[in-house]
């Protein structure tokens, strides 16, 4: 796992919780909230990156195991690790601690 903070390991959890549609209309909510900031501020939210990420993984896990081929599983399971990948570098970022390969161009 690629998130240290508790918040994010916490944010996980719950996203976990919450039924496919839930984190369909979420992942939709975030999205189009951190494109609004972008073109309008021309800055970029780390931590709501990072929990768009989180909301992804949820969602991709949410659908793992329903009827997929062995190749489309093991697309879900990059998928999954991309977006793991995507959240932790966001929080390093908001938390100044990136990493060599960390940064972001807005």
């Amino acid at each position: 796992m690629t998130i240290r903070t508790r918040e994010a390991r916490h944010l996980l959890t719950v996203y976990r919780g919450w039924d496919c549609e839930e984190l369909k209309q979420e992942t939709y909510r975030l999205a189009v909230a951190i494109e609004k900031r972008e073109r309008v501020g021309g800055v970029i939210d780390l931590r709501m990156s990072m929990h768009h990420h989180l909301a992804v993984v949820a969602l991709l896990e949410c659908g793992k195991g329903q009827g997929e081929t062995a190749k489309e599983d093991a697309r879900r399971t990059l998928s999954i690790d991309h977006h793991m990948s995507e959240a932790g570098r966001y929080e390093r970022l908001s938390l100044g601690m990136a990493a060599k390969g960390d940064e972001v161009t807005a």
